[in-house]
């Protein structure tokens, strides 16, 4: 190694040295969690991984490491068309996009709609805004369960109404068949729309009262207020928003294995709840660690997509 080059090596070495003392107490602060990351995330992560390549069942789950290696067979029967698993798996990942596509923007829409009548002052507001967020801070459990209830073919609410209504002229089968996808889907926008809710009504809070002033002096009404000023205001929060709503509902089960059961259907079968069956109901451990592992690598990518399109509409905007 020639002397500068042993020289830039001593220096990089010294930085390091310094910026270690410097830091030492935040590493050793951020270090617990660092440690729970890696239990709970990180090792049953690469676990799942080698699982996945296994031919894993009940009769061989106390020595895994010991079971049939069968290489990619596991990704071949759980992604193939033409085998049943893999017909369920791609009309539930066909399902989970339906439902995405209803729920994230009425719940956007809807919590937007309610971010702005709350961001207006009025006698009562603070208690309002604590009633809002009530469907968010309920446990999944009880709001869906609830809902399951409402949705009951004979003695239901939900029918009950349409009846009194004249909207139907029988009871309808909310839980099971075609209309069951309906019923979650309700079920879910009125559980996530305060959470949208309350990011907005944060973004909106940003917003200078100023420039709302000039545009209204400028002759600007509310819609071109809403349009020109407020709304381009709410971008960054309306596309974190977005994201976290695609990755949650990607991964929803909560809201299907509650109220629909384990098995519900062809017709409303996603993704989580096939592998929740499939690993634990069917004992099919590779087959399930499988699927769960090409679930982790679409939402890396959907993710990385949006990040990237942001990147870009951000430089084009520069």
């Amino acid at each position: 190694m020639n002397p500068s080059g042993m020289q830039r090596t001593v220096v990089a070495i010294k930085k390091y040295a310094r910026d270690w003392r410097w830091n030492r107490i935040a590493y050793l602060l951020i270090l617990p969690a660092l440690i729970g990351t890696a239990i709970v995330h990180i090792l049953p992560m690469i676990s799942s991984i080698l699982i996945s390549f296994r031919d894993l069942d009940i009769f061989s789950l106390q020595q895994w490491t010991k079971a049939p290696f069968i290489g990619l067979r596991n990704f071949i029967d759980g992604f193939n068309p033409v085998t049943t698993i893999g017909q369920r798996y791609w009309r539930s990942v066909l399902n989970v996009l339906i439902y995405g596509a209803v729920t994230i923007p009425v719940g956007y829409v809807i919590g937007l709609g309610v971010a702005l009548l709350l961001n207006k002052k009025f006698v009562g507001r603070t208690l309002v805004r604590g009633i809002v967020l009530l469907p968010y801070i309920l446990p999944d459990s009880v709001t869906y369960n609830v809902w399951r209830f409402m949705f009951q073919s004979r003695i239901g609410i939900v029918n009950k109404t349409l009846l009194a209504l004249g909207l139907i002229q029988e009871p309808l089968v909310w839980l099971v068949g075609k209309y069951s996808m309906i019923a979650v889907i309700v079920a879910s926008i009125w559980k996530g729309w305060p959470f949208g809710c309350l990011l907005l009504l944060a973004g909106l809070q940003t917003i200078p009262q100023e420039v709302i002033e000039a545009a209204t002096i400028d002759g600007a009404g509310p819609w071109q207020r809403f349009r020109y000023v407020i709304f381009p205001y709410l971008k960054p929060v309306t596309k974190t928003l977005l994201l976290l709503n695609v990755i949650w509902n990607f991964n929803a089960f909560n809201q299907f294995f509650i109220m629909l059961g384990s098995d519900p259907g062809i017709q409303t079968d996603v993704p989580s709840v096939l592998i929740h069956r499939e690993t634990f109901q069917n004992f099919h451990f590779g087959l399930g660690s499988a699927m769960s592992l090409i679930l982790v690598i679409l939402m890396m990518i959907v993710a990385a997509v949006y990040l990237r399109t942001l990147r870009v509409n951000k430089s084009m905007e520069e």
